[in-house]
């Protein structure tokens, strides 16, 4: 009986989807598959910072990988939510931020509680009740440092250099025998 042969991948492009791409597919399919990934150095990566939200950590964590070196190799910042402006009007602000807001009672969910006591006038702005919008506001982060290495349990994410997320990621998925051909 003959073997099966690897199963054949081929990435169109690099940049960080691509190699997002390979990265995960080179740590989940492993030894069995072959991985290509054809890109231009005429193109290149895009260099711009990127935005990300809290799923990012599913993504570094499947990989294996640890918050400090992302942190470190991609020259990220943290980031406790996303903020909008103009959003109502020009001049509004509106602070998405990450995480849970407020605390229910019993079955009742906090954003229930919330608009009863803003009908009465007797509640904040929202974003009042948001631990990481009041942090973010006030300029506030902890630094990780722990078992976990993740940043003392707030729900966070970051803001990096996407170029430099590439080639990390590049140099992972080398490591792990992607195979880069320009094109």
């Amino acid at each position: 009986m003959s073997q099966p042969s690897p199963l054949n991948v081929v990435i169109a492009g690099g940049g960080t989807a691509g190699w997002m791409t390979a990265a995960a597919l080179s740590r989940f399919l492993g030894s069995g598959a072959r991985i290509t990934l054809v890109e231009s150095e005429a193109i290149g990566i895009v260099g711009v910072g990127e935005a990300t939200i809290p799923q990012i950590h599913l993504f570094v964590g499947g990989l294996g990988l640890h918050e400090a070196d992302i942190v470190r190799e991609t020259k990220a910042t943290y980031k406790l939510g996303i903020e909008f402006e103009g959003w109502l009007e020009p001049g509004h602000r509106y602070m998405h931020a990450f995480g849970i807001v407020g605390r229910a009672v019993g079955v009742i969910p906090f954003r229930q509680l919330w608009h009863s006591a803003r009908a009465r006038g007797v509640a904040e702005e929202f974003g009042h009740y948001y631990f990481n919008e009041v942090a973010a506001r006030l300029g506030r982060m902890a630094i990780p440092d722990g078992p976990k290495n993740s940043a003392l349990g707030l729900v966070h994410a970051y803001h990096f250099d996407a170029s430099l997320f590439a080639v990390y990621l590049r140099r992972y998925a080398e490591e792990r025998g992607v195979t880069r051909l320009e094109g």
